[in-house]
């Protein structure tokens, strides 16, 4: 399915005649929309949106008789209003106006669903938004730290699609342009400049193109229980385990050229300045005991995509490097 993309909200015109449902976190409030037509705002999930959630979104889209779906928010909001068109098995077009750089869910077909507290996740086609806007005026808010976690989050996934035994020419190339965007650009997004927050955003939807044909790899799959267990973002928990991964698997050498090394050491090292000048550090309150909890979180299909084998004893090898542990 071919996606429009859009940079402002002139998109938005085409909603005055339908009746929408807006599923939306507060950063909504903050960006001084005005939204055109009748809608019907639903905000009734967590950051990791759960089963029932998604039903509650459900009722509220056929109760209202709802036509057409907008997700304005990061990840979350974006992966609810999928969940909402999934279950409600609705045929009704999405729109996705992302207000962070990191996940770029609104160019995948999936979405990350809670239920009885484990992760599922669905893929399904129809769930690619039509719609897209990228709105550099959608980052002005977001504080410093969850600006970096998000750009780490595109940084990782598009490192890790390249690596994956499914990557592609297509998605190489979605990978190369999302990293040399992110590393050019950094410094401006950070310094929260028009520039910086348009291609950073590019960067992330590059990102989201990559993994929507490869999905990800160990790091994203070690990076869940981090962030359960320690409460960190999830950016912030995939950037710890990258590097650690990339040196043990080693190899990746136009990948490295790429962040600007030769060969997997120079990146590894690059990449680990990074969360040094970035000040992203390890969980202060992370033990030996914790290892064994995490290493039996790491789900084992969700490892098959990473391009070296990577047994128990290795992964709880890499959680005590991860965590300085041990």
């Amino acid at each position: 399915m071919m996606q429009e993309t859009h940079y402002d909200f002139t998109a938005f015109e085409r909603l005055k005649s339908k009746k929408t449902l807006l599923v939306c976190d507060s950063a909504f409030d903050l960006l001084g929309i005005t939204f055109p037509g009748k809608y019907v705002r639903f905000s009734g999930f967590t950051s990791n949106p759960r089963y029932e959630d998604i039903i509650a979104g459900v009722d509220v889209l056929k109760n209202n008789e709802c036509g057409f779906i907008v997700a304005v928010g990061g990840g979350s909001s974006i992966d609810a209003a999928k969940g909402i068109k999934h279950y409600s098995n609705a045929d009704i077009p999405v729109m996705a106006v992302p207000t962070t750089s990191g996940t770029g869910s609104e160019a995948t077909h999936f979405a990350a669903i809670y239920k009885n507290g484990e992760k599922h996740s669905i893929a399904d086609e129809r769930l690619l938004p039509e719609i897209v806007i990228l709105q550099p005026d959608a980052l002005k808010t977001l504080p410093v730290y969850q600006k970096k976690c998000t750009m780490l989050d595109a940084l990782s996934q598009a490192i890790e699609s390249w690596w994956s035994k499914k990557a592609t020419i297509e998605s190489i190339e979605y990978s190369h342009k999302a990293i040399k965007l992110i590393l050019e650009y950094m410094e401006s997004y950070l310094r929260n400049e028009d520039e910086g927050n348009k291609k950073m955003l590019i960067a992330s939807n590059f990102s989201g193109k990559a993994i929507n044909i490869t999905t990800t790899t160990a790091p994203h799959a070690m990076s869940y229980k981090l962030t359960s267990l320690y409460g960190l973002p999830h950016g912030h928990a995939a950037a710890l385990c990258l590097p650690k991964v990339w040196r043990y698997m080693k190899g990746f050498d136009e990948i490295a050229r790429a962040i600007g090394g030769q060969n997997c050491d120079e990146a590894v090292s690059i990449f680990e300045e990074l969360l040094e000048h970035l000040d992203i550090s390890p969980p202060e309150n992370a033990s030996v005991s914790d290892l064994d909890v995490l290493t039996n979180s790491v789900n084992q299909q969700r490892l098959e995509n990473n391009p070296a084998l990577l047994s128990k004893d290795t992964i709880r090898g890499l959680y005590a490097q991860i965590l300085e542990v041990g």
